[in-house]
This record gives structure tokens, C-alpha cells and sequence, in this order.
């Protein structure tokens, strides 16, 4: 069994009520090469039977370590385990996630030759039976290092934790945790913006080693008002990054403007369904308090997008006309969206309300 003075790479799997997808994630992380590997499994209260699955890899795997304790929310369980770590390097999967045999070895093979404290890969979406890469560096080679604004793939998308490896000490150094609010609904974004602005620098590679389980029933991004309500409450949270000197370098402080308005977008899109124009001006205050409008830079920006962002910050109620008024005649004859937990499909303005 490796002392702690041996790990090099702790992997951090929060779980609650897992079900079925446990024991295929924690087999890929048996087939890991990685000398010094450890994997800390947070059981969050599970009532499902999944600490005892943890329990069992556990009793035939040294490599496992399982802290069980009473149910406190996807932020609560990540802290909890980031304490509880002893590596080097620190890695995140989700329990109804797996990775490739190669994922780790290759992410501390770039580890050992850079200076950068996140080296982060691409991801494969795993969807219905059917899997495509994310794409998010395509046509970059292995190894290549920038500075956070030269990467806005890396805070433009899905915030994709879980797809890199931390320093432990520098995570520590600039005291980046997660939010502890209840359940798991959008705690990764925070972590993803406090990493991304930190960082001097970032380490990246093409390969999609992650797979992302994007059918779960049960995934936080399926939630929908209350999804997108805790989404803003995150990104409220993030008022001492705003501040922060790195924020005031312009590229970056364009895009932690533009991460906040793709979420307002998706979630005006896909989730929010009352109290829209609170919603929006809730977002409105948010913006204007830490990115005026002068302070930001257009090129960093769609010109629709820019023109939207300038109406969200100057005439929140009238986004929703505006919207309205970008879509065509065919999107008028023929939609489908998601309205309160059901697709709605409008066919010449007749709606038929689908299955979840």
C-alpha cells in the first residue's frame, strides 16, 4: 500500500445514489497504470446500496479510500474529499462517468514536463449508445500551453471539470473549493471559473478520454427552473474573481462577461419558465455591478451576442421581445423546445406536449 508521501494522483469520486453506473466507472479506474494512484470516494448518504459498492471495491483494491457520511450536496462531498486527498495532482470523475485505461498516464506525462497547474484534455459525449468527442481542442498538439484567455474553449462550454488534473498545493495556495450549497446542481461552474481565471497558464491536450454520460435521468443539467436559479446563485457567488487583479486583464475579463451571458442564454432557452423577467434582471444587476459595458471588449463577442448582452444590461424586459423577434418564419412554423420539464413541439401554432 503507497504512503502518503508515494501518491501522486488522487481521483475524487463524490457519489449519492449512483445506481447501476457505479460499478462500471470504477472499473476503469482499476485498469489506471498511474504509480501513486488513489481514488477517494465521497459516499454523500447514499440510500441506494452505492456505499456499499464502494465498500466492497475497497475491501479487494487498496487503491480506494471510502468516506461515508451524511448527505450535504455535490459541493459539501467535493470539499469534503479535496481535505481528505493526499496527491500531487488532483482528478475528479463522476460516478456515472468511466474513463479510458490511457487517461491518467497520459495526463501526468504532460504534468511532468509543464509549470502549468491545470492540465486539461477533450472529452467524449456518450449519448443514447452513441459517442462523438466534444471537439474542444481539436488540432492542438498534446502538451500545448496558453494563458487562460487564449483558451476560451476551456470556459466557454461545459465547465467539463473532470476532464484535467490539478495541483493540490496550488488549489490549496488560492483556496479553491466549492460552493457548499444543497444538492448538485451547478457547483462545478464555480470550480470551473476560479480555475480557469487563476491560472497562469493551461496545459492541454486533443484526447477525448473522459466519457461524459449526457442520458442520465438523473443529471443536475436536466433540472430546469430550479437548474437555472442555482446556476445564477453560483455565479453571484464568484464576486471575489470578478475582482480579482487577473479579471482585469481585458481578455479575460470579456469572457468571464460572456460565460455569465451563454449561461443566461441557455438557461432563458431551455429552463426557465416563470419569474422570467426576474430571472433576467437578476442577471442584469449581475453584469452591470461586475462588468460594465465600457470595461469589456465586443470583439469578444458574436455582433448578435453583443447586442444582446448591451439589451440584457440596459433593458432586461425587453430580451424576451428581442428574442422573439430573431426567430425565422420556418422556427414559427415548426419548434421544439423544453418547457417545464416537457418538450413542446409547435407545428403551425398548434403545441404537443412530448414525453420527458
Amino acid at each position: 500500500m503507497s504512503t502518503v508521501d508515494d501518491i501522486s494522483l488522487s481521483i475524487l469520486v463524490p457519489v449519492y445514489n449512483t445506481g447501476s453506473y457505479l460499478e462500471p466507472c470504477l472499473k476503469s479506474l482499476t485498469a489506471q497504470n498511474v504509480a501513486g494512484i488513489e481514488f477517494v470516494c465521497l459516499d454523500d448518504g447514499s440510500t441506494d446500496g452505492s456505499g456499499a459498492v464502494l465498500d466492497a471495491w475497497a475491501a479487494r483494491d487498496s487503491r480506494f479510500r471510502v468516506i461515508h457520511q451524511p448527505n450535504g450536496g455535490y459541493g459539501k462531498a467535493m470539499n469534503a474529499a479535496l481535505d481528505a486527498a493526499r496527491g500531487t495532482w488532483i482528478g475528479i470523475v463522476e460516478p456515472d462517468d468511466w474513463v479510458d485505461s490511457t487517461m491518467y498516464t497520459h495526463l501526468m506525462e504532460l504534468a511532468a514536463g509543464t509549470h502549468a497547474p491545470i492540465v486539461k484534455g477533450d472529452y467524449t459525449i456518450e449519448r443514447n449508445g452513441s459517442s462523438h468527442p466534444a471537439g474542444k481542442f481539436a488540432g492542438m498538439p498534446p502538451g500545448t500551453e496558453d494563458a487562460p484567455q487564449n483558451l476560451p474553449t476551456c470556459i466557454l462550454g461545459a465547465p467539463a471539470i473532470w476532464s484535467a488534473i490539478y495541483r493540490r498545493n496550488w488549489l490549496l495556495e488560492h483556496n479553491i473549493r466549492f460552493l457548499e450549497t444543497p444538492g448538485a446542481s451547478f457547483q462545478d461552474l464555480g470550480f470551473a471559473i476560479r480555475t480557469w481565471a487563476a491560472a497562469p497558464c493551461i496545459c492541454i491536450t486533443p484526447a477525448p478520454a473522459y466519457h461524459y454520460r449526457e442520458d442520465n435521468p438523473g443529471s443536475s443539467s436536466r433540472k430546469l427552473d430550479n437548474g437555472a436559479w442555482a446556476a445564477l446563485h453560483e455565479l453571484e457567488s464568484l464576486a471575489d474573481v470578478y475582482s480579482s487583479p487577473a479579471a482585469a486583464e481585458p481578455g479575460i475579463r470579456s469572457l468571464l462577461a460572456k460565460r455569465i451571458f451563454i449561461t443566461m442564454q441557455a438557461d432563458f432557452r431551455l429552463r426557465i419558465s416563470c419569474r422570467v423577467q426576474e430571472f433576467l434582471a437578476a442577471y442584469s444587476t449581475l453584469l452591470n455591478r461586475h462588468f460594465p459595458l465600457e470595461t469589456l471588449q465586443s470583439s469578444a463577442f458574436k455582433k448578435r451576442e453583443w447586442h444582446d448582452l448591451q439589451l440584457i444590461c440596459q433593458a432586461p424586459q425587453q430580451y424576451p421581445l428581442r428574442r422573439k423577434g430573431n426567430v425565422s418564419w420556418l422556427q414559427r412554423l415548426f419548434s421544439c423546445r423544453r418547457v417545464a420539464g416537457h418538450r413542446v413541439l409547435r407545428i403551425f401554432g398548434l403545441a404537443f406536449h412530448l414525453s420527458r
